[in-house]
């Protein structure tokens, strides 16, 4: 008996069961929980593994210094926030593959499917401990690396190394190449002792060290700071006249302020010299070899009680001092962005590693939601091969991804690529390639 269909638009297409998104609680679960497993396993298995390298690269060290086993334990727990900033992303790719291969090889995966559960659905919440990992690795590069990354290296010089951090005879040089500094011994504060600044006169040091036409003792400041020209000097009558002269000669002339103290208010961004003396040097003693001009004494040292100087005369902080002597690549990126902000006339050589830097900064935790996006797809197509060929994939892909993003990291800081480019396209291009596959692949 023929049955026939009047209306062929009403009739569903059971071939194919229909997609589902939410609420999957049970599935949820089920895929929250057996990656939480596989991923908390490598984790620990690579933390270990890098505890293990730091005690065999290090402990030589501090036994050759004596130190106490205490100081061993606190420097290994400060190296370990360090080590895992690059243990999450591979540890995320590799659980990501396992989890998935594991479904795939027990054909949960093509049970899903049969079930109109897509393979993206069944990982979403894969995508969500993902997501956060990115957050949590983006705030522990930033707020808790650089720290511990500091302390450690403190540590290690004071007890494994014997040497202080920061330590004596400290040279400073400024963007602008105007000042050199000097500290017998320097730290992080803003208090520091015996402190030797190289620099030129300015108007704002004319005001302070020799004052203004009438000011009491404004004479004997000239025949000291004037001794063969004071006499020509204080013959002029008229003020405006011999401040003009006096600034004529002095201005852009090599001066050295040697300071028993000097203090830095961050408020007001104010450096306080106490204590100390100045000398000037002639600028009329031209010799072929520039390095020599300006080098002989025009007065023998004055000294003065307590000089002042606002971020006009000396924009440099005890802060931009300690991190022209830290690693560029540990410093948070609002401490790069804060350089070069302060320094607008900083190298351009200079200026490319740190904008390299900082823009990798931005792409590299990121690295953690790539591996997702990398593993669901590469995962799901290797399904039939079991997970061993997955996790030799997610190996390739993942050292594939660090060694293209080593590359144009120093390119960048190199000048050979713009920062920009350096630090975000290989991220982007990574992050590009995992979301065309796993669409093109209809996971």
């Amino acid at each position: 008996m023929a049955v026939y269909i009047k209306d062929m638009d009403n009739l569903k297409d059971t071939s194919r069961p229909v997609r589902r998104w939410f609420p999957l609680w049970i599935i949820d679960r089920y895929v929250l929980r057996e990656f939480m497993i596989k991923y908390s396993i490598l984790l620990l298995v690579f933390i270990i593994l890098f505890i293990l390298n730091d005690v065999y690269h290090f402990i030589g060290d501090f036994l050759n210094g004596h130190a106490p086993l205490s100081a061993m334990v606190v420097f290994f727990l400060y190296k370990l926030p360090g080590n895992i900033r690059f243990v999450l992303p591979i540890s995320m790719l590799l659980g990501c593959m396992w989890t998935m291969a594991a479904f795939g090889k027990n054909l949960e995966i093509t049970a899903m499917r049969a079930s109109g559960i897509s393979v993206t659905r069944a990982s979403a919440m894969i995508f969500v401990i993902g997501f956060l990992v990115t957050v949590v690795n983006i705030s522990f590069n930033e707020k808790i690396v650089p720290i511990t990354e500091r302390k450690a290296q403190i540590l290690y010089d004071e007890v494994a190394d014997q040497r202080r951090y920061q330590h004596s005879l400290l040279a400073y040089r400024s963007n602008d190449l105007k000042r050199h500094w000097l500290f017998k011994t320097f730290n992080s504060g803003g208090n520091q002792d015996a402190v030797t600044i190289k620099t030129f006169w300015t108007r704002s040091m004319i005001r302070q060290l020799i004052g203004n036409p009438g000011d009491p003792g404004y004479d004997d400041r000239i025949c000291a700071v004037f001794p063969v020209k004071s006499k020509e000097l204080l013959e002029i009558t008229d003020p405006e006249t011999l401040r003009q002269k006096i600034e004529y000669q002095l201005l852009d002339r090599k001066i050295d302020f040697f300071a028993k103290s000097a203090r830095y208010d961050e408020k007001k961004k104010l450096w306080t010299l106490s204590d100390g003396n100045f000398v000037s040097y002639d600028r009329s003693d031209e010799t072929a070899y520039t390095g020599s001009r300006g080098t002989s004494e025009m007065h023998a040292e004055i000294h003065f009680d307590q000089l002042l100087f606002d971020e006009h005369d000396i924009p440099e902080s005890p802060f931009d001092i300690l991190a022209s002597i830290s690693e560029k690549d540990d410093l948070p990126t609002v401490d790069i962005l804060r350089l070069i902000r302060n320094n607008p006339d900083m190298a351009g050589r200079v200026k490319n590693i740190y904008l390299t830097i900082f823009f990798y900064r931005l792409a590299f935790p990121w690295s953690c939601f790539l591996a997702v996006l990398l593993g669901v797809p590469l995962a799901t197509r290797n399904e039939r091969t079991g997970s061993m060929l997955a996790i030799v994939t997610a190996i390739a892909v993942i050292v594939g991804y660090m060694v293209v993003a080593q590359i144009f990291l120093v390119l960048g800081k190199g000048g050979h690529l713009n920062p920009c480019v350096a630090g975000l396209a290989p991220t982007i291009a990574f992050l590009g390639y995992g979301v065309w596959r796993l669409i093109g692949d209809r996971t």
